[in-house]
């Protein structure tokens, strides 16, 4: 059956004028009452799909959703809130019977075209607004929802009528599979930032600018303002303003529960997955020179030269370093959960509770806080299944049922990624970010009327407003965090882990090379600093939502359990 005839006809896709440009960056065209989303669709930030679909398939091991049912593999299935299709063209693949429709506000899905024809002709892109129409399709349509995602674009006054159109057009025995996060601006701490800039005052030489690699250090000076948390607060206020102005609540993995489980017969949560931001990667090594200098934090010595790559000392804390394992009844704290980047497959008792660390080109720990976390967890007699939550429409949200929610962490797929996931995920953050560039000027516009006292209070200088001055000047602040994020990332790193060649720098004059290591002296020195909690802060929390539409009895929900235990 093709999907278009279980679909009835929808009024003309909007392709006309269905995008403005904001300062040279795409966004739909509607007004913030009407979509609330706040983000661009610049290629950059749709790319961002492609790393959340991977680590959904590294998570799922493959599969396209968490839970497997007596009906699975649907048959029918509504990607709501799409974006670019990719779920919906790996699900198809996984799913050769199955036909899809992707919804979404705009057309940014893949062109079917390109698809295998096999592909192409079960896979239909519908689009529409469903935060003020109705969703376009008759009662008990589909046996399948995917949400992903979504939560940006969706005031919290509207959960309960959006999951009310997704009950209606989801089948009896159907279910529905939500996965949310938190909306975080990933903070740097002024330890790592302000090093980044030093500059000797007494030299008038300034490090050059970096090349597309982003490996080279960034320079610009900022002078901190006396009092804010960190030297990106001002964008942080900007950020969390784009949504809260948009009524639109940043912390979806709490308050969606509420307005989830009164449309669906049962419900089951996984525990939140914390991402906590990476560890600090070495620094990348110093372009080659022609003359000798001084060694890399070494003695002068006439004949010595900087190495290509140097040895660094260790970048992370000694000490065990996580601590949220047992904070919540609904979180799951993940120390090491990264991306399947290592060298070396660890062993299964090496994997839990968390991964080995990598080894390769760098190697920049001395020992291994692996084992230290391992020898606690053990000694504290904490295990995943004490953060595990189970909850119905009949149970309270703190109410714990450990055994049956285990049965939908993915425990043994968690174990398997590699460290460099940590860092992903944070260049993930910094995305959603990205994203908001133009709404945050907006915002910016809009407080320097209103509440202009506190835009000063966190560094905006106080004077009278000029459109083409202050454009310069945020687009300046914006343009260092991009360069403090970059260097947080280090992808750089993450490339030579995967065999790909370090990228070549200019050769640098002698006293560029003076300078610049002069600022890596002081980046390792106030890298010394760094506390055990400043890699316990997570820089995405993620949670799963799963609903059934109810049947004729409740005997389908146990098997759906029972399935899903088998599978994971």
């Amino acid at each position: 059956m093709s999907v278009r005839s279980v679909i009835p006809p929808t009024e003309p896709r909007r392709k006309e004028n269905q995008f403005v440009d904001k300062n040279g960056h795409k966004h739909h065209n509607y007004t913030p009452g009407k979509a609330p989303y706040p983000m661009s669709y610049d290629r950059g930030i749709l790319d961002g799909d492609a790393t959340d679909h991977h680590l959904w398939s590294c998570l799922f091991e493959g599969r396209p959703t968490m839970m497997a049912t007596p009906n699975y593999p649907p048959r029918r299935v509504l990607d709501l809130g799409c974006g670019v299709g990719m779920w919906s063209i790996d699900a198809a693949r996984k799913w050769p019977d199955a036909t899809f429709v992707g919804f979404d506000l705009v057309n940014v899905q893949f062109p079917l075209r390109y698809l295998e024809p096999h592909l192409a002709r079960r896979i239909t892109w519908e689009h529409g607004n469903f935060l003020s129409n109705k969703l376009p399709f008759e009662d008990d349509t589909f046996d399948h929802v995917h949400i992903m995602h979504i939560s940006k674009g969706v005031p919290e006054h509207k959960w309960s009528s959006l999951f009310e159109e997704v009950r209606r057009v989801l089948q009896p025995d159907g279910f529905v599979e939500v996965i949310e996060e938190d909306i975080i601006f990933p903070v740097l701490p002024r330890w790592f930032t302000q090093p980044l800039r030093a500059k000797d005052p007494s030299s008038s030489t300034r490090v050059r600018s970096s090349d597309p690699s982003n490996v080279a250090l960034p320079s610009p000076p900022l002078t901190p303002v006396e009092g804010t948390p960190h030297d990106h607060a001002l964008l942080e206020y900007l950020f969390n303003s784009v949504f809260e102005n948009r009524f639109i609540n940043m912390k979806p993995t709490v308050v969606v529960l509420g307005y989830f489980t009164p449309f669906f017969s049962r419900c089951l949560s996984a525990p939140s997955l914390n991402f906590s931001v990476p560890f600090l990667a070495p620094l990348p090594p110093l372009p080659e020179v022609t003359r000798p200098t001084t060694q890399y934090l070494g003695n002068f010595d006439e004949t010595t030269t900087i190495p290509d790559v140097p040895s660094y000392p260790n970048t992370r804390p000694s000490s065990s370093y996580t601590r949220s394992l047992s904070r919540s009844s609904s979180s799951l704290s993940l120390p090491s959960l990264d991306c399947s980047y290592s060298h070396s497959s660890p062993t299964v008792e090496e994997a839990r509770p968390s991964t080995p660390s990598t080894t390769g080109t760098f190697t920049y720990e001395a020992t291994s806080p692996m084992k230290s976390q391992k020898r606690r967890t053990q000694s504290s007699g904490t295990s995943i299944t004490h953060v595990a939550s189970w909850m119905s429409p009949s149970e309270t949200p703190t109410l714990d049922n450990a055994l049956l929610a285990q049965s939908v962490v993915p425990v043994a797929a968690l174990a398997k990624l590699g460290e460099r996931t940590r860092a992903m995920n944070l260049y993930r953050s910094f995305l959603n970010v990205l994203g908001c560039r133009e709404a945050m000027w907006e915002e910016l516009k809009n407080l320097h009327r209103s509440r202009r006292t506190a835009l000063v209070e966190l560094g905006w200088e106080n004077k009278p407003w000029d459109d083409k001055d202050a454009r310069k000047r945020f687009d300046d602040l914006f343009g260092l965090f991009e360069s403090d994020m970059h260097a947080r990332v280090s992808m750089w790193y993450s490339m030579t882990e995967l065999g790909y060649t370090f990228p070549r720098r200019e050769p640098l004059l002698k006293s560029e090379v003076l300078e610049e290591e002069r600022i890596r002296k002081a980046i390792l020195d106030a890298r010394a600093q760094a506390r055990e909690e400043d890699f316990d802060v997570p820089c995405r929390v993620i949670r799963v939502f799963i609903g059934f539409k109810e049947a004729d009895g409740d005997e389908v929900f146990d098997d759906a359990v029972t399935s899903s235990r088998m599978h994971l």
